[in-house]
């Protein structure tokens, strides 16, 4: 790891940038932060920080002397300023000291600060390439570099394709554009091994997925491969020396077959992966990662441990097999309430005639199943409340159709056994409760829903308490709590958003409600939730909510 110091004297800007950077990604580490020259001196003297971030208006020391005094030590370590626009002359006097780059403070975007640390660290890697001493470490960077070039190719266009190549050679890639595969690879049930072998962070896994890979890539003598994000990988092949399109895909899927054992005996995990289609030039590598993350979505469907290839899929069979699953599933339940089992035979008939159909949407149909008894069964329960919302969170972290159907058939097993043991209630307070799961949001009242079952204020609340075995206000704000713990863990809302749809318009009476019920604030519950469940990363950014067709 490259060690990086930072010295700003505006502690904002030092926690926000210590903060807002994966400097793991980047291979760095931040081994300390200051607030002046004099100390940064005294860190550059004790560690020898490969990359200093440094402000140039500081106490004590300005930024211009902690650099003219290291560049009168030595000119190989990186430094980039830290900057204002008000700042350019300071910046040119900098700039003739020999900086690497700047930053403009408080305006530049993540992505394009990450972009200069990307070039210092190329910089970084390419020295150490030529002054490494062991085999060991001159792999680790070179696997580093071809990894920023093709991500930088693929995903930032920074390389035009005539400087991709250039690349290519120049770090010895083990390809060429002619007959091009790519794969993207990914590691079945990551988060049971992360938690398995304690790696929350993935180094652990990621050394070991890339060492393997590699290794059994240099005995066939061709391909790349780089860790994307995550679980996932990418293959790059090229089969130049190869005629027939119909060995190349065997060839692909033996190399594939061959990581899947080798990552089996030593991991314990399979894989599954996206196989595009076969072209030239590198030109289609972007298309050609497209046609791979499509295809890896049929995981979903298909289940674990599948190689599937972009030009086998088709529409028809994948509704086939949805429907199959979805109807077999429901064939396989206990229909004990006639109401649910329209409900979901509804919601089949529309996951399966959708145009499209994604792993978000049929999730969310699920969960929807789920909730329903929650509104519709004719009693409140704490138990299927608070199952419903254990249940949905699991059908969240489902990678699979076959694994949601098996959490959901738990979720009816289990209903089926607390709906057997509820106690009978009378009518009257059954529409009562009815009345409040439909109009929970609104503000509603013990006189308002007496009138709606046609019973005197006094006779409904002493009726209500007798068949609950709670009061009216009681139950409406267990109802509205549930919803809330429900819209925390499932949604983006903020707090007091969640309190308005829930019926507070009052955030401070919501919170001590909710502690009532729940024993803490809001805020810390959804906290703890996320921190028990390992809340899923970003799928803003993995592609999981694309079409499955």
């Amino acid at each position: 790891m490259y060690k990086v110091l930072i010295v700003e004297d505006e502690m904002l800007v030092r926690i926000g940038l210590k903060s807002s950077i994966d400097w793991g990604e980047l291979g760095m580490e931040v081994i300390a932060d200051v607030s002046n020259g004099q100390a940064a001196w005294e860190v550059y003297h004790d560690q020898k920080p490969d990359l200093i971030l440094t402000d140039i208006k500081m106490p004590i020391m300005d930024g211009l002397q902690l650099i003219s005094q290291i560049r009168e030590k030595d000119s190989k370590t990186k430094i980039i300023i830290l900057t204002a626009y008000d700042e350019y002359n300071l910046l040119r006097k900098a700039v003739q000291l020999g900086i690497s780059d700047y930053i403009l403070k408080l305006k530049m975007s993540i992505v394009e600060m990450e972009s200069v640390l990307k070039k210092v660290q190329a910089e970084l890697l390419e020295e150490n390439i030529h002054t490494t001493t062991t085999q060991e470490d001159l792999k680790a960077n070179i696997i580093h570099l071809k990894e920023n070039a093709v991500k930088d190719y693929l995903f930032y266009g920074r390389y035009s394709e005539a400087e991709f190549a250039e690349v290519t050679n120049k770090l010895h890639f083990r390809i060429s554009p002619e007959r091009l595969v790519l794969c993207v690879l990914a590691i079945d049930k990551f988060e049971q091994m992360e938690s398995k072998l304690k790696d929350n962070q993935g180094n652990l896994i990621r050394f070991s997925i890339l060492n393997i890979i590699n290794e059994l890539l240099g005995g066939y003598l061709r391909g790349e491969v780089l860790h994307e994000k995550d679980e996932k990988y990418m293959l790059l092949f090229s089969f130049q020396d190869v005629i027939s399109e119909q060995k190349i895909y065997q060839n692909v899927q033996e190399i594939l077959s061959h990581i899947n054992n080798i990552i089996k005996k030593y991991l314990n995990t399979s894989i599954s992966c996206g196989i595009s289609t076969i072209n030239n030039g590198y030109s289609s590598l972007k298309p050609m990662y497209r046609e791979c993350v499509t295809a890896l979505e049929q995981r979903f469907i298909l289940g674990n441990e599948r190689f599937i290839q972009w030009q086998d899929m088709g529409r028809d069979n994948v509704l086939k097999d949805i429907r199959m699953k979805l109807e077999q599933m429901w064939q396989d339940s206990d229909q004990f309430n006639e109401r649910y089992a329209k409900e979901i035979e509804a919601g089949i008939k529309i996951l399966t005639q959708s145009a499209t159909i994604s792993k978000a949407e049929i999730q969310i149909m699920v969960i929807r199943w789920i909730h329903w008894p929650t509104v519709y069964l004719n009693v409140y329960m704490d138990d299927i409340s608070n199952m419903a919302l254990d249940f949905a969170g699991q059908i969240h972290k489902c990678t699979t159709l076959d694994e949601t159907i098996d959490i959901f058939k738990q979720f009816l097993s289990e209903l089926k056994s607390s709906h057997a043991k509820k106690k009978f209630i009378d009518k009257e307070i059954a529409e009562a409760a009815k009345f409040i799961q439909m109009n929970y949001h609104q503000d509603i009242s013990l006189q308002q829903v007496a009138d709606q079952v046609k019973l005197s204020p006094n006779h409904f609340s002493s009726l209500f308490k007798k068949n609950l075995d709670l009061s009216f206000i009681e139950y409406l704000n267990r109802f509205r709590i549930d919803m809330a713990k429900d819209m925390l863990v499932n949604t983006h809302l903020k707090s007091y958003e969640i309190a308005e749809k829930v019926g507070y318009m009052d955030y401070s009476y919501f919170s001590r409600v909710f502690k009532k019920v729940t024993g803490m604030r809001p805020n810390e519950f959804q906290k703890q939730w996320f921190v028990e469940n390992r809340a899923e990363r970003n799928d803003g950014d993995n592609g999981d909510d694309e079409s499955i067709l």
